[in-house]
């Protein structure tokens, strides 16, 4: 038993070695065997470049999501709450309008029930008020 687990072991442990391959980062100038001045990286640091650049994407795009939900929850919460401000000034405003109109109906019923009956005693009061005003005033100013 100890054999096979020492066999799978030895089989296991050069590719361990591949997967922990170091970055490398080199400058090269003019000359060096090359046609212009640069930087030289191997696979491991270039697939470490490729791999950090698409987890910044992805991170941005999480992030951005997260932002949109927020903003679109904000935005809900916000609109929700002027519609039930909304809701409740129509119910104010239609509960009002139902007051005033039985208002007005129920006046109009005591003056349908009532006709004013004595007008012509008031018109001739009125006369007779002005009347004596005027005489009055001559007298006054005698």
């Amino acid at each position: 038993m100890n054999k096979i687990i020492a066999i799978l072991l030895l089989m296991l442990l050069p590719l361990t070695s591949f997967a922990n391959e170091v970055p490398k980062i080199s400058p090269i100038n003019k000359g060096d065997t090359a046609p212009f001045s640069g930087v030289l990286y191997n696979t491991a640091a270039t697939a470490e470049i490729i791999a950090q650049r698409e987890f910044l994407i992805e991170q941005h795009k999480l992030n951005l999501g997260a932002l949109k939900e927020k903003l679109d929850a904000e935005c809900n919460l916000k609109v929700g709450n002027l519609q039930a401000d909304l809701d409740s000034l129509k119910f104010k405003y239609n509960f009002v309008i139902r007051i005033k109109d039985h208002e007005i109906k129920k006046l109009q019923d005591i003056v349908v029930q009532q006709p004013y009956k004595r007008s012509h005693w008031w018109f001739g009061g009125g006369i007779l008020t002005g009347i004596l005003i005027t005489v009055g005033i001559v007298h006054a100013s005698k």
